[in-house]
């Protein structure tokens, strides 16, 4: 019985020693892509070889890796412009977290020609995202489509958040230069306005100033400009035979121009309605009565073809007046 105890106690010991000295091997494939992450300031400056390391099978890390080229040569605007905001999204994720589970990758043209041909991948920047893989299950990329979403970190952070399930932050550094710039710029504005107040303060106690900006406020809202402001519509849409429409079919779409048609049209009533509200009782008897006639006609007019536009929206409308 006691040399079964001494048996078990050298076995518990061993296995002790060897699942110590396991769990205490450094990892390669981990220490290679922290150091590179480390000297590149979050971001792991890549070759072809590296880029082949650094992706393979198993691994317990995910990588996103920016496919770009920065050579003056390709003159690639949007590599320029993505470039920094993408080394800004990996800067601000190794400052908050200490984790391993993510790291970023940094492949230029001239240090990777082969692993550009080999993924045929004929333009940049191009970003894709691996998701950690075990052993003879390599992970598929990702894609993060920047002319989707914006060559900007924060759309780009909201992309690895999902795809990762913690946040990525975005941390921008103070600037002071175009901040000081506001500042500047915000108080020479108000010294301007005090100057000038003394002269034009009749405008804003105006009533007819506060009328006017009124009646734009209106004209903007009721033509559909917030809603071009929110969905982003086509300004106008390519028809058949060539054609080009500027009216949208139905009433749960418009297009860019279509607003601006709507607000003319309105503009152009609401200016005939307080023309004879205001201006055609102050002028004589004898002019009066042809200026009720003009304002009359261009409201018979435009009002006619405010609901011919109407029956472009939607056919069913049956009301017309002169077409």
């Amino acid at each position: 019985m006691a040399r079964i105890a001494v048996f078990l106690t050298l076995l518990c010991v061993v296995f002790t020693f060897f699942s110590v000295e396991v769990a205490g091997k450094p990892n390669p494939k981990l220490e290679r892509i922290l150091k590179m992450t480390r000297s590149g300031k979050g971001t792991a400056k890549l070759d072809s070889q590296s880029f082949v390391k650094s992706l393979e099978s198993p691994r317990d890390y995910a990588m996103v890796v920016l496919l770009t080229a920065l050579g003056d040569k390709f003159k690639c605007t949007p590599c320029k412009e993505f470039d920094p905001e993408f080394r800004l999204v990996a800067s601000s994720y190794h400052k908050k977290n200490e984790k391993t589970d993510l790291f970023f990758g940094h492949l230029d043209f001239e240090d990777g020609q082969s692993i550009f041909q080999q993924m045929n991948i004929m333009s940049a920047p191009t970003v894709l995202y691996y998701p950690p893989s075990t052993k003879g299950r390599p992970s598929e990329p990702r894609r993060y489509d920047a002319s989707k979403y914006g060559f900007t970190a924060e759309p780009f952070a909201d992309f690895l958040s999902k795809e990762i399930g913690h946040e990525v932050p975005v941390i921008r550094p103070f600037d002071y230069t175009k901040n000081g710039l506001k500042v500047f710029f915000l108080v020479g504005a108000l010294a301007i306005i005090k100057l000038l107040y003394t002269h034009f303060a009749f405008v804003l106690n105006n009533r007819y100033t506060w009328s006017v900006i009124s009646l734009i406020t209106i004209l903007t809202m009721i033509s559909g400009h917030m809603w071009n402001h929110i969905r982003k519509p086509p300004y106008i849409m390519p028809g058949q035979n060539g054609q080009i429409n500027y009216i949208a079919n139905g009433f749960q779409q418009q297009l860019g121009m279509e607003s601006q048609v709507v607000a003319v049209i309105y503009g152009i009533l609401s200016f005939s309605v307080v023309s004879l509200a205001i201006t055609v009782p102050r002028l004589e008897k004898t002019k009066q009565r042809y200026a009720v006639w003009i304002w009359m006609g261009c409201i018979l007019v435009v009002f006619s073809f405010l609901m011919n536009l109407f029956k472009i929206k939607n056919g069913g409308y049956p009301f017309k007046l002169l077409f």
